[in-house]
């Protein structure tokens, strides 16, 4: 049997939290298990698998690690230097995704190129003292965002970049949002705490450009993907 091992600091719970349900999943399929545990420093992972499959899990581990990083990290980043003043507490939360969203992918590629070569993955360390140009991109971001940021920009904003992603669409289903192959996306769980407009936020997380409603959702979330997914939204 194989380990593989994952870590992060002690607060961080709702990350590790994301980590273990994904790779408990994962590693089930596969004969594995794994397990979370903690001390008063750090909160760690352990997958045990066998060893035709450590190439899978190790994938679907970095794949996560740069959600964790493209997501949690980034949107703590942001929402501690943008105040966006002007914005209620919900509209901020979609902003943040919205954010986050604009290069996700580009992100999360340049995340994983740089977990390659470990056989251990501390997160913090990674972001820390790996991630020193994504940063610096992520800062240059926040220095075009004004301080002051109102509604009406905000729909705009969303609009546009919506309108940047081409050929991708999710599903939404019985309140969950579900990628092409119908595997359940749970992004939004690495962003604020508030559930209201979750729909719209793990729509914008997924960096979809066209949104395909299934089954009746609660009015208020219907309002959000109505507001902001305008002409790209179809309900069935």
């Amino acid at each position: 049997m194989k380990e593989i091992k994952i870590s992060d600091g002690a607060d961080k719970n709702v990350s590790m939290t994301y980590l273990s349900s994904a790779l408990s999943a994962a590693a089930k399929d596969f004969g594995g298990e794994a397990w979370l545990c903690s001390d008063r420093h750090r909160k760690t992972i352990t997958v045990k698998i066998n060893e035709e499959y450590e190439d899978f899990i190790r994938g679907e581990a970095e794949d996560k690690i740069s959600d964790v990083i493209a997501v949690k990290y980034k949107y703590d980043f942001f929402s501690r230097r943008i105040p966006a003043s002007g914005l209620g507490e919900i509209e901020k939360e979609i902003l943040y995704s919205a954010l986050i969203s604009a290069d996700i992918d580009e992100d999360k590629r340049y995340i994983v190129r740089k977990l390659k070569g470990f056989e251990e993955y501390a997160v913090d360390g990674i972001y820390n003292f790996r991630l020193s140009a994504l940063k610096r991109k992520w800062a240059e971001i926040v220095g075009y965002i004004p301080s002051y940021f109102p509604s009406g920009r905000l729909n705009d904003f969303i609009a546009y970049l919506i309108g940047e992603k081409k050929g991708k669409s999710v599903t939404v289903e019985n309140g969950n949002v579900y990628d092409k192959h119908f595997n359940l996306l749970r992004r939004a769980e690495l962003t604020g705490k508030t559930r209201e407009g979750r729909i719209l936020r793990e729509a914008l997380l997924s960096g979809c450009g066209e949104l395909r409603v299934l089954s009746p959702v609660p009015e208020n979330e219907e309002k959000y993907l109505r507001t902001y997914f305008m002409g790209r939204i179809t309900f069935c």
